[in-house]
Formats: structure tokens, sequence, C-alpha cells
């Protein structure tokens, strides 16, 4: 298939910030795309976007939940037609391999997996994932959660029962032709998965381009490998649409930071955002989240926390760590944490999350099902535009920036604010300039 006919994807991620990360590369290129929550309220917005990226918020999930999550956005409206992307974590966290086989069966299709992400520092070498050079097993994340399992891709898919093949990255190195010659001859032969060495960018954009000749077959990847695929095309320019956004007279609007990571880059970036001037920084016990109390103290920080909101300030709100802290409790404690956080999170002009579960508890807790993905304020930190409010009664848009917890600079937090602030000033009243994308690209 030529590059110049790149098909509309249909992208299924695990979590919402890796939905959103896989979608920037779309969107930067050009291509509107839209992350929703559940495909089976998708619109015809949805369904019109030449990218449709879904979080099933499976990563916790069993294989028989996970499963059927999956086989429900195969049946959606929306993604009717579309080729299949596989987002998966580039640390190999949930049970990818599991739904890996569950997408192999139904589309009948070749696995191309390639966790890798070079510029993130994740490559893959002799069939293992590196993380800044070390393997993926010696690290502390895999030694908390995973400490004894099997850290091989290839392995994992043979255990949820896919034929699998290793390939190296000197094949890679001779070209997209011949990479997708060794494509279809595993095909052929019945592989049901193959598995990239992948040490460069420059081997990220071959296997893309070798997946495009392909037809049956979808990838399985970071966000490194979409990125490839959607610079397969030219960047083009896009019409603008005006948007209903929020200005404040007297003062600037407010972006309201919620950490949900408690991982150390998490904690160097709140360190970051502390020594700004106009922030103010809040940190929540996990113990005033495990009830659902109404105590004097959690109403007056709410109130401090609006206060400061409606004066324009930006707020920071931090989920602490204790002794109790279990990494089971990561789904509770976000919702918790959003519930607590509603009101001045639906007051605030911007909204920058970090951490896939907390940005999913807060999207449901506002009860929003679609962001409008428009760019990247650095790498793996995307932002977005809210398509609707659900049953909210102010309807205004939001601009909501996620990132993964365990990425990024000290700064990285700052930026995502510093580029909200940015949007909406280009959207302040006498100011035409928009930088939304209104239509898809013309191909």
């Amino acid at each position: 298939m030529s590059p110049r006919f790149l098909p509309r994807y249909l992208v299924v991620a695990d979590d919402l910030s890796g939905a959103a990360d896989c979608a920037a590369g779309f969107a930067s290129a050009g291509f509107s795309t839209s992350v929703v929550l559940d495909p089976q309220a998708s619109g015809s917005a949805q369904r019109d976007v030449d990218v449709l990226t879904v979080d099933t918020n499976s990563r916790r999930d069993i294989a028989a939940v996970a499963a059927a999550k999956l086989q429900a956005v195969l049946a959606a409206p929306a993604s009717d037609g579309r080729r299949v992307l596989k987002k998966i974590d580039s640390t190999l966290r949930g049970g990818w391999a599991q739904e890996v086989a569950v997408l192999q069966r139904a589309l009948n299709a070749i696995a191309l997996v390639a966790p890798a992400f070079p510029q993130m520092g994740r490559t893959m070498l002799d069939g293992v994932v590196r993380v800044h050079g070390l393997r993926l097993a010696d690290t502390d994340t895999w030694q908390l959660e995973h400490a004894g399992c099997d850290d091989r891709p290839a392995q994992q898919l043979h255990a949820a029962g896919l034929r699998c093949d290793h390939l190296p990255a000197s094949l890679l190195d001779a070209g997209p032709a011949a990479t997708a010659q060794a494509i279809a001859q595993a095909r052929e032969q019945g592989v049901q998965a193959l598995v990239f060495d992948v040490l460069t960018d420059e081997h990220l954009q071959t296997l893309a381009q070798a997946s495009l000749q392909i037809e049956q077959a979808f990838c399985v990847c970071s966000a490194g490998l979409s990125h490839a695929l959607a610079r397969q095309l030219p960047v083009a320019p896009a019409s603008a649409v005006s948007l209903d956004m929020p200005h404040s007279a007297g003062h600037l609007p407010s972006v309201v930071t919620v950490v949900g990571s408690m991982s150390a880059i998490a904690q160097q970036q709140l360190a970051y955002l502390a020594e700004q001037p106009r922030t103010q920084l809040h940190v929540i016990q996990p113990a005033w989240l495990r009830s659902d109390a109404q105590t004097a103290q959690r109403q007056t920080l709410v109130q401090t926390i609006s206060s400061e909101v409606a004066q324009g300030l930006d707020v920071v709100v931090s989920l602490g760590a204790d002794t109790h802290t279990d990494p089971a409790e990561g789904p509770m404690l976000a919702r918790q944490l959003a519930r607590l956080l509603h009101a001045p999170m639906a007051a605030a002009a911007g909204l920058v999350i970090t951490g896939g579960e907390t940005a999913r508890a807060v999207l449901e807790e506002l009860q929003l099902r679609s962001l409008r993905v428009h760019s990247e304020s650095e790498p793996g930190v995307v932002l977005c535009i809210t398509e609707n409010h659900g049953t909210e009664q102010d309807s205004r848009r939001q601009w909501i920036a996620t990132k993964a917890g365990a990425f990024g600079h000290p700064a990285s937090l700052h930026r995502a604010a510093i580029a909200i602030h940015s949007l909406l000033a280009a959207n302040t009243p006498g100011n035409s300039t928009d930088p939304l994308p209104k239509e898809s690209k013309q191909r």
C-alpha cells in the first residue's frame, strides 16, 4: 500500500494517557483525531475522524473482561472499515499479550509487535525491552509489579496462545521492502505475531513503511511506531472552528494540575511546579480518600482550591503516599480524588493530568466521553480539547493535557500548563487565531 493512501485507523489502548499519546502523532501530522471512552456511544463526529482512538481502560482487567471490551470496540459502528493499531505500554504492563491474541483471532491478521520508543529511552534488543539500556526485568517498576515473570514479549505472546517469532534489527536495516517480504513470508508460514528488535527511530520508520504494504497485519506498539506511521504523510494545513472557550476579565484563567502518579519523575515535576509564581500546591493524603465522609477538613480544602481557581491562580493537587498505600488502590484513589475535586476542575479553564488512571477518573467524573486531540507540548504530553460536557450545565470547552506518570522532564507539567495558557490566549476576544483543526486532512 502506498504511504500516500494511509488508511483510517482504529487505535485501541488500555489506558487513557497512552491512548492520547498514541493519537498525538496522528494529530500532529494533520489528521483529525479523537480519543473516546465508549465507542458504542460515539456519534457521527467520531465516525468521521481520520483516527479514532479508544481507551478500553483494561490494563487491570482479567482476560475475559478485557476480551469482551475489545469485541465491543470492534463491533462499534464508528470502528467499521478502519485498520487496527493496538497501543501497549512500552514496559509491558497489563494483559497486553492476551489482548493481542483476541485481536489476532478477530482480525485474522499477523501482529507486528514493537513496544520500542527510542525517543523516550525504550528500545528492543535480542527480543527484550531495554529502558535506557537496562533490561526491563532489572528495572524497579518491573521488580515492583512483575517480579518473577518473564519479560520477553515473544514468550508472553506464546503463553497467550500465539505462534510467535522474533526478528533482529538487522532486518530493518535492510529496508522496507525486505521487511515487508519477511512479514509476508512469516504469515504464509502460519506465524501469528512477529516481535521486532528496534534500536532507532529509523528502525520504526522502516517498520511503519513495511506495515503499510501488508494488508492482513496490525501493529502492536507504544506511541513510537504510531508516530512513525503518522509521518508517512506530509503535514497539511487544517481549517479552523470557533471555540466557546473561557476567558476571564481582570485575571488569567486558571489551570488545575492533578498528579495521581507516585513515580519519582512525578515527584520531581511537583517540586518544579511548587517553585512557580501564581501556583498553589496541595497534597492530599490517601487516608482522606478511603472514606466518603465529608469532613470539615475536606470541605475547607475544596473551598480553598475553588477560591484559588476563581482568582485565576494555577492550582496543583497531588496524591500523597502513606504507609498503607497499595498499588492496587490506584483506581479507587483516582476516582475519589476526582470526585473530591469536581467543582474546581469543572470551573478551571484547563486541566493537566498525569497518570492514565487519574485521567480516566477525571473525565468520567466530569462526564466527558470524548477528547479531540490537538498536539503535544513535548513528546508524551498531549494537548486535547473537550468535545462535549455530557450533562454538565456548563457546556463550555476545556483544554486538557495528559501525560503518563513515569515520563518527562522536571518541567514537563509546568510546560503543559504554559501551553494551555497560550492556547487560551489565542482564543480570547479580539484574537481570531484558532488552533483547533475542523476538517480531516484531504487525501
